[in-house]
């Protein structure tokens, strides 16, 4: 039997890679569809995957077969979408940053200007529990192939070592950088040599921040289906960012109608116990 032609693909970053019909099987497994459903998805994908295809028409394409499985899968799947649609403005995902926290018990200020040994830094996130404080830069991009690369760390690093000379950072316990994209691979070797905690599509390596935030059901308002994309801009400009934030009062004070508040309200409480 001859070997099977490699085919290769377009990523969103425009580089080119071959097609991995396993790894296309791991992205399904973290939906939490059973084993069969992914294989079946990912059979019936990789029967129709062709030269030159980009991987945003194989993620449609996978996201109508996940859709017809299971809508909590659906929400799971598109989760990095999601996430996208809280820009294009970045302090959105500051705020949403600042909510990981809060979940976790920390306490949490936004965009303050603190005193390092030599120069003044502004940071996106303090968050703090007991004796543990951290400082969060949060980058943004609105290009799902941009990577934070090895300059991001360095800036970052060198920020942290002034900051934790300086005046304002002396109980500093740690510096995570929060982004909605992937690291590359100098970005993560290095940060993983000098602390730099870093939380991404593809990091940390153990568990990402996208499946830490699958667990925690984390889910921006931006994962309701029963929303509309202008229902959905509305509410995050109000400072409604997470799905589990939502309730009828919130609802009806922007105008929304019964039938629709409680077709977003049951779609929240199904979400919140694990399934839809």
């Amino acid at each position: 039997m001859s070997k099977q032609r490699n085919k290769y693909i377009y990523k969103a970053n425009g580089s080119k890679e071959v097609f991995s019909k396993n790894k296309l099987i791991r992205s399904l497994e973290r939906t939490g569809l059973h084993s069969k459903a992914c294989q079946d998805i990912a059979n019936h994908i990789s029967s129709e995957v062709q030269d030159g295809d980009k991987t945003k028409t194989i993620y449609r394409k996978a996201l109508r077969l996940v859709r017809e499985k299971s809508a909590l899968a659906t929400v799971h799947y598109s989760l990095k979408k999601a996430i996208f649609e809280l820009g294009p403005e970045g302090h959105f995902f500051e705020d949403y940053v600042a909510r990981y926290f809060q979940k976790k018990q920390f306490s949490t200020q936004k965009c303050r200007t603190l005193q390092g040994k030599f120069v003044k830094h502004e940071v996106d996130c303090i968050s703090e529990k007991g004796s543990e404080k951290y400082f969060s830069e949060c980058k943004f991009h609105n290009r799902a192939g941009t990577k934070n690369d090895i300059k991001v760390a360095l800036y970052v690093k060198a920020r942290w070592d002034d900051l934790k000379t300086g005046p304002d950072g002396k109980s500093l316990s740690g510096y995570y950088i929060f982004t909605n994209t992937a690291f590359s691979t100098d970005a993560i070797t290095y940060s993983a040599g000098t602390g730099l905690k870093l939380m991404g599509v593809n990091a940390p390596a153990d568990k990402s921040f996208l499946q830490d935030i699958r667990e925690m059901k984390l889910y921006p308002v931006t994962s309701l289906r029963t929303l509309n994309k202008a229902e959905k801009k509305l509410l995050i400009q109000k400072n409604t960012i997470l799905a589990d934030d939502l309730n009828p009062d919130i609802l009806y004070k922007l105008g929304f109608e019964t039938n629709h508040v409680k077709a977003i309200i049951d779609e929240v409480k199904l979400m919140m116990k694990g399934h839809i």
